[in-house]
């Protein structure tokens, strides 16, 4: 995949009385006004999204939610997918105490979620009637927009504001350099263009029925996927371990303690992940062997470099998706073409690249200069589960977990030889190209 993106400076113009209560250029973009005198000329009675709806936000307890492990699903933006659905996995929990004293951010079905600030700012998804929670909470980076069904029909709301017409919106009223948010004022001012209740459920029954040739569709890319893990894991000889879920009890001896002494370091699974890739068939290298790592910085976006940040790359898949164009850093990561990208932050979220182009990332990634063996066969094996199984495990931090740099270096890596390496590659995108012939 080649990124053509490019970071353009714009020059424009405007009036003193066309300025509002913002003073930052990016909100009198053309781009914006452009599209406000298109919502002006539709024929479409357009209204405010106050004036059919409440929006409200919510909070955690103090001192998080990491070792909660049941109760009521706390929604936050993590859990807001690329599609608009709702994560109903790898959820986060607060107590039902908590919930009963904070009932005001209570989120049912057909509730809208926005998010409200952080790296994914404005991504938006809706709870479907049959969400497997009866109800949830939300977190204070999410705002819940629950719609007065007598005015207009949520799901119909939701395509607006999914659809460029609100995102374009959205991203003009997003303010902060370092945080980036949304204030719950100028989200009650977004424009939504409304016909009457009979033109939606129209509109939304249209939208329904492409969502279900979509599901389809997905479910066959899915089976293709899914048997990646049990291709690449064969021609190493290694099992593929099924993951466990479900609460566990362990102990450990003391002198199997090394210098750690969480607990998760000697999570059963992790161990198994461990042991399992050992019995390879192939020679077992320590990633820190295998890789150089690539740690050149720099302080400001390079002319014709794309910005990746770890809201670009698609779980699991590594696939690479374009958002919102970055404009300042702090620091970044150089990489170039052939490096693999390798996420220090939240590593259950799968979130490792193969770059095909040169550009420029988050410092949350490691970079990787594959030294021994194919860069694109350290990215597959990389993105494994047995992998994850490994790095999930290994999370330092309540807020943002993160995985220690020795932890990293440590990580075990099969090296066959160039043949069953360029097999593993081949046989992996030609999947790769089946799958996206059904996109």
């Amino acid at each position: 995949m080649q990124n053509t993106t490019q970071t353009r400076p714009e020059t424009f113009l405007i009036w003193s009385d066309e300025i509002e209560n913002r003073f930052d250029p990016f909100f009198y973009r053309p781009i914006f006004k452009e599209l406000l005198e298109l919502l002006q000329k539709s024929k479409i009675k357009k209204i405010v999204l106050k004036d059919i709806a409440s929006i409200f936000s919510g909070q955690r307890p103090k001192g998080g939610v990491r070792n909660i492990e049941k109760g009521i699903p706390s929604l936050g933006g993590e859990h807001v997918l690329n599609s608009g659905e709702i994560k109903t996995y790898e959820l986060k929990y607060i107590s039902e105490e908590f919930h009963g004293k904070h009932i005001k951010a209570r989120v049912i079905a057909k509730d809208i979620i926005l998010v409200k600030d952080g790296a994914t700012t404005g991504k938006v998804g809706i709870i479907p009637d049959n969400y497997p929670y009866y109800e949830c909470n939300i977190n204070e980076h999410v705002f819940a927009i629950r719609i007065n069904n007598k005015k207009a029909i949520p799901e119909f709301v939701f395509s607006v504001l999914y659809s460029d017409i609100g995102q374009q919106q959205i991203k003009k009223n997003i303010t902060g350099a370092t945080v980036t948010g949304l204030t719950r004022e100028s989200v009650e001012k977004l424009f939504i263009p409304l016909p009457d209740l009979t033109v939606q459920q129209i509109i939304v029954k249209k939208i329904q029925e492409a969502y279900e040739k979509k599901g389809q569709k997905e479910q066959e890319i899915k089976v293709i996927l899914s048997s990646m893990d049990n291709f690449i894991l064969g021609e190493l000889g290694i099992e593929n371990i099924k993951t466990n879920k479900s609460a566990q009890i362990w102990e450990n001896w003391s002198d199997a303690v090394e210098k750690r002494l969480d607990p998760m370091f000697f999570h059963p699974s992790r161990l198994q992940a461990i042991e399992t890739v050992k019995k390879s068939n192939a020679p077992i290298m320590v990633l820190s062997e295998v890789v150089k790592f690539r740690r050149e910085l720099v302080t400001s976006i390079p002319e014709n470099l794309p910005y990746i940040g770890l809201e670009n790359i698609v779980s699991d898949s590594g696939e690479y998706r374009e958002t919102t164009t970055k404009e300042n850093i702090s620091s970044a990561f150089v990489f170039k073409k052939g490096d693999v990208l390798f996420p220090k932050l939240r590593p259950y979220l799968n979130k490792v690249f193969y770059a095909d182009f040169d550009g420029i990332c988050s410092t949350e990634f490691h970079v990787f200069e594959a030294k021994k063996c194919n860069p694109y066969f350290l990215f597959l094996f990389l993105n494994r589960s047995i992998v994850v199984e490994q790095t999930s495990r290994l999370m330092t931090g309540n807020t943002l977990p993160r995985l220690q740099t020795e932890d990293v270096e440590n990580l075990l890596i099969p090296i066959p030889n160039e043949i069953t390496q360029e097999k593993i590659v081949t046989g992996v995108k030609t999947m790769y190209e089946k799958a996206k012939r059904l996109q």
